[in-house]
């Protein structure tokens, strides 16, 4: 089982910095997840949420006219162009003015994406529209479907027509993802059995207890915490890093 850095190393360092992407390169991590966030301007930005701290919306921002700390996608992917990253962009299908449309979302991320052309990365959604304009965009380009227990509740919203009534592994192999990133909580063995049967990758977000990684390091691939030191200092053998 692999471990990832969740927006670098959230729960020690600022999330989505440089500074937390050092960190977790500091830390030999397998890989780093950080989000996307389209500026005005068209300029794909590190940033989770839609707005920012002083209530201005990302998308009807310019990117010189962001905080400081809020970095490019590039900036952030030349931290660390040797590891492996998880970049989730950030649409809302029930409050579309909240971000860049899927289309603009993905074009915006691969143009940026073509400038790193040995970089290892996958593209991960909530939004499973957004992976579909991946695709038309860079068909090659490995997609990762990121699930929650509210989208999968809402699942003609996030993901579109035609999976109401599949397993969720089902679902997510039926878009041609590489992998399913599911919230570890409600992950199961038996689910995760069923993704490996149907080619996926497993993906657990967020763990950042150790009871939580154990009983998740019998079946998924990859773990993504907070907290990755706390995971190396305690439970180094977990983890091929």
């Amino acid at each position: 089982m692999k471990l990832y850095g969740h927006r670098g190393a959230a729960g020690e360092r600022r999330e989505n910095t440089l500074e937390a992407f050092a960190h977790a390169k500091s830390l030999g991590l397998d890989g780093i997840e950080t989000d996307i966030a389209i500026t005005a301007d068209g300029v794909p930005v590190l940033h989770h949420d839609p707005h920012l701290a002083d209530g201005r919306l990302i998308r009807a921002t310019a990117r010189a006219n962001l905080p400081p700390h809020v970095a490019t996608l590039a900036e952030g992917l030349a931290v660390a162009p040797d590891l492996h990253w998880l970049l989730e962009i950030k649409t809302y299908p029930g409050q579309p003015a909240s971000s860049a449309p899927p289309a603009l979302a993905a074009s915006a991320t691969i143009a940026a994406l073509r400038d790193f052309p040995d970089l290892r990365a996958s593209i991960l959604a909530f939004d499973w529209a957004v992976l579909r304009a991946v695709r038309n965009v860079e068909p090659g380009m490995p997609l990762v479907c990121l699930t929650s227990p509210e989208t999968e509740a809402a699942r003609t919203l996030w993901w579109g027509p035609g999976y109401k009534t599949m397993t969720t592994p089902d679902a997510v192999a039926a878009t041609g993802a590489t992998g399913w990133a599911a919230y570890h909580a409600t992950l199961t063995g038996p689910q995760a059995a069923e993704a490996k049967r149907l080619g996926l990758a497993v993906y657990a977000w967020t763990v950042n207890q150790q009871a939580d990684s154990k009983r998740l390091a019998r079946y998924v691939d990859v773990i993504i915490t907070d907290h990755p030191s706390r995971f190396l200092q305690q439970n180094q053998s977990v983890f091929t890093i």
